[in-house]
């Protein structure tokens, strides 16, 4: 993303989508860049982006135009995910198949081995699915190819999102009339931030961080700790910094990017997390797992203990087929679920008790979140379980843990009174280029790629 290939095709899109009045050439020509922009990275994704777009488009007009649309539907969606399982978990299918085959060794044994990874499939997916599903609710009708083609590739978004709707994308590619210079500040601004949370911030930790991670028992249980909630700070930027890169990138055409972070750290309760944290990612998983599930069955196990574990379990295959996500997206399932529990044991509390149970929740609500949410991480880092197994056979590093829960408990307002007046600053262009300049001179000399794209 900080890549001389992405500013040069930026500059060039910028110039040729500017230089047009007319709004289809605009998109005609922001879609010709974004391709470029893919092929240039890896050629072979190109064919998977139009083909895959041609596939989505024909079944949203056959969604919208056809009375058994749920049958159109199914099959569209069904033919999306294979190509997602062709390309992404034919690995995984490999080794389910060759441990069937030690089980019972009269079968035929075959193996499937894993195609290229085409950039951006993950994302490229479930922009597909929301589409059709979308049509078949009547939410969106299926409009100009070109728009789609420009959905699925825009360059700005397309390797980790954030995952946009096309009822929000589309709109603006007849809207925007001429520049805006409100958008050139914001857009700019938030492309600065975006480079300094990456280079300065998120490079810098890794730098330190990685030695960890990979030799943990080279390393005290204290300095493991540290380093099991710093690398949940690198995560917070690094993810964050594309984010921002993408949104500011995007302004600059005036297209409006929803937003994927608010400030998760901060957040209340793990329910709370999940809609500050990869926003588009859990709005995806609530409206198109989470409520479909629920529908299934009204009872209260179902919605409460299955429904969650189910979608978050999904969720963590969704970044890829390994034990270690699943184990995470299970891990923040059953958090899930004891929240739902939390809510229905409030909803029946006598006045009093949900006093008491509010004052809980108010108090200790972001350090319980906080460190519900730093432990994941465990899970979803490779080397992880090493480094628990080192923080947790420690006894100074079990005495550290209660005392930083405490000492969260007391200095939370402060976090949530300085991120205030952060988020109330009136950012300036000056500021933008004092940012820059302090990325060059203080960035991480050792470059790390964004941890999301590979998803």
């Amino acid at each position: 993303m900080i890549t001389l290939e992405y500013f040069g095709i930026l500059v060039a899109s910028l110039a040729l989508y500017w230089c047009f009045q007319n709004s289809r050439l605009r998109v005609l020509s922001l879609s010709l860049c974004s391709l470029l922009f893919i092929w240039l990275l890896e050629p072979m994704s190109v064919v998977v982006v139009i083909g895959l777009s041609l596939y989505t488009y024909a079944f949203g007009w056959l969604i919208h135009r056809h009375p058994n649309e749920s049958v159109f539907h199914g099959v569209g969606v069904l033919g999306i995910l294979l190509v997602l399982i062709l390309f992404k978990y034919l690995g995984m299918l490999s080794g389910i198949s060759e441990a069937v085959y030690l089980f019972l060794e009269e079968l035929p044994n075959f193996s499937l081995h894993q195609l290229f990874l085409p950039l951006g499939i993950s994302y490229l997916t479930f922009k597909h699915i929301s589409y059709l599903t979308d049509i078949k609710w009547r939410m969106i009708s299926p409009g100009r190819f070109d728009d789609f083609i420009l959905y699925s590739s825009f360059f700005t978004i397309f390797l980790a999102g954030p995952i946009e709707r096309y009822e929000r994308f589309s709109p603006q590619l007849r809207n925007v009339a001429k520049m805006d210079i409100k958008d050139w500040q914001e857009g700019s601004r938030r492309i600065a931030v975006g480079i300094f949370k990456k280079l300065v911030i998120s490079n810098w930790l890794a730098y330190f961080l990685t030695p960890v991670w990979e030799n943990p028992n080279s390393y005290s249980s204290l300095q493991a700790l540290a380093a099991l909630f710093a690398y949940a700070f690198m995560i917070y930027f690094d993810f964050s910094a594309y984010s921002d890169i993408a949104i500011g990138s995007s302004r600059l055409f005036g297209i409006r990017i929803m937003e994927n972070f608010d400030r998760p750290y901060l957040a209340g309760n793990i329910s709370q997390f999940w809609r500050k944290w990869h926003i588009s990612l859990s709005d995806w998983i609530r409206d198109y797992l989470f409520f479909p599930l629920s529908r299934l069955n009204r009872r209260k196990f179902w919605s409460i203990f299955l429904v969650p574990v189910i979608s978050m379990a999904l969720c963590g295959l969704w970044h890829d087929a390994d034990s270690r996500y699943l184990l995470w997206g299970i891990w923040h399932g059953l958090g899930l679920s004891a929240f739902q529990v939390y809510l229905q044991i409030k909803r029946k509390a006598r006045p009093q008790a949900k006093k008491r149970l509010n004052y809980f929740m108010n108090r200790f609500g972001m350090p319980l979140t906080i460190f519900f949410v730093f432990f994941g991480w465990l899970s979803f880092r490779a080397y992880g379980f090493r480094l628990a197994v080192r923080i947790f056979m420690d006894p100074w590093a079990l005495i550290l843990i209660p005392f930083t829960f405490i000492l969260l408990v007391f200095l939370q307002d402060l976090f949530r009174k300085f991120s205030d007046i952060l988020s109330k600053i009136h950012w300036r262009f000056e500021y933008t280029v004092y940012t820059l300049i302090l990325v060059l001179i203080s960035h991480c000399a050792v470059y790390t790629g964004f941890i999301y794209a590979g998803f």
